[in-house]
């Protein structure tokens, strides 16, 4: 994990550009198993995920079925020059999805997956227009505290969720 990725209390994050992994990090305070299963694609339902950019804030959502939907914002511009260009796979982004103990902070599982065609372009062309872009944090603060006023459902429609590659 890079030093400004930290596990949330609960909910989900993203340690993006800084390393040789991408990650999805996703907490829940004492998880059952098939809590965990169904956050790694192995229930019923198919996991999605979604980007959502209003410069300059830049939000990426999970919908991991049964109602259970995550969100965590991304700042590429705090990367400075540490910021690492990933290795695309056929236009997708690889990642890798934990799921962890919030209570404990154990990792309890993960999976390769890799974000869809659309949602690598959306991400990629946002993270390269926060970095090259001269907004200041607050900017970016106040964008997010914008998105997150907009309702569930409208949200969803907004933020186009398509399906994790699931490996």
């Amino acid at each position: 994990m890079t030093e400004s990725t930290k596990l949330p209390p609960e909910g989900a994050s993203v340690d993006l550009f800084a390393g040789d992994s991408n990650r999805i990090l996703i907490a829940i305070p004492a998880p059952s198993h098939p809590e965990v299963e169904q956050v790694l694609g192995q229930g019923s339902h198919q996991v999605q995920a979604g980007v959502i950019y209003r410069a300059p804030a830049l939000l990426l959502s999970f919908d991991f079925g049964n109602g259970l939907v995550m969100d965590c914002p991304f700042e590429a511009k705090g990367l400075g020059d540490k910021f690492v260009q990933p290795e695309l796979t056929d236009g997708r982004l690889p990642l890798m999805l934990q799921v962890f103990d919030a209570e404990t902070g154990a990792l309890l599982g993960e999976r390769p997956v890799e974000l869809h065609q659309d949602n690598t372009a959306t991400l990629m062309a946002a993270v390269a227009e926060q970095r090259s872009s001269d907004w200041d944090h607050q900017a970016f603060i106040g964008q997010l505290s914008e998105l997150y006023k907009i309702d569930m459902e409208q949200f969803l429609q907004l933020v186009e969720q398509r399906p994790l590659l699931l490996k």
